[in-house]
């Protein structure tokens, strides 16, 4: 079982730098470490935040003195990053000798944590928890991604498109995401509240967050993209 304070060193954030009107911003968004076998390690994220991705795109992740801050070219493998053609989820496989010369301090999910009929049922009464960078916020002297603890707000919706692009299975969850999760992980640490928080099973994986979906009223939920997407790419 992975602990809430260890949960966050399975993230990374991207910062891309863009010039927007002569002057130098940054598209932000999270990913995180999946493997599925020992020999294959991969960053997931958003396609969209994928698409984004450049030269000059920096990530930083957790290491044992600190944040590691890295220029995702010379830790990507040189394999094309793989995009879901139906789903908002991309792959980037991470060179093993490079990412193993580094004094990283990551936690690396398993494939094995991606239950597609736990997904397909998912239950309402289930905590999930987002880790990742909201407005880039996260990384000072320390490596401390943000994270926010919701419900399921509906079942897995099948073949709809939220925003006139991908046409795809989505759940919604209770409170809004923020910018800068994009292509977080979504994940049940196995936590039940019963008088006191427990910890009382597994670790698993439930979704990539997609972003968030409002109206004219104001309203605002976070709608995620399922994980057993994962699968189909790696």
């Amino acid at each position: 079982m992975i602990k809430r304070d260890d949960a966050f060193k399975s993230v990374v954030k991207f910062e891309t730098p863009i010039i927007v009107d002569g002057e130098i911003k940054y598209n932000i968004g999270t990913g995180f470490f999946v493997s599925p076998t020992p020999q294959k390690l991969y960053l997931i994220t958003a396609s969209h935040v994928a698409k984004n991705l450049s030269e000059a795109t920096l990530v930083y992740f957790s290491g044992k003195n600190g944040t590691i801050k890295q220029l995702l070219k010379d830790i990507k493998h040189n394999n094309p990053i793989i995009n879901h053609q139906n789903a908002d989820v991309s792959a980037i496989e991470i060179n093993i000798a490079v990412f193993n010369s580094l004094t990283a301090d990551c936690v690396i999910y398993p494939t094995s944590i991606i239950d597609k009929p736990k997904i397909a049922n998912l239950s309402r009464d289930s905590e999930l928890t987002s880790i990742g960078f909201p407005n880039g916020l996260g990384i000072s002297l320390k490596f401390e991604p943000l994270t926010f603890r919701s419900y399921a707000a509906s079942n897995i919706i099948k073949n709809v498109s939220i925003d006139g692009g991908y046409v795809s299975d989505v759940f919604f969850l209770e409170n809004a995401g923020c910018g800068g999760y994009s292509g977080c992980p979504v994940i049940d640490l196995g936590y039940r509240v019963d008088g006191l928080m427990t910890q009382t099973s597994n670790t698993f994986i439930y979704g990539i967050m997609h972003g968030t979906m409002s109206d004219a009223t104001g309203g605002k939920m976070a709608v995620v993209t399922p994980a057993y997407y994962i699968l189909d790419i790696i």
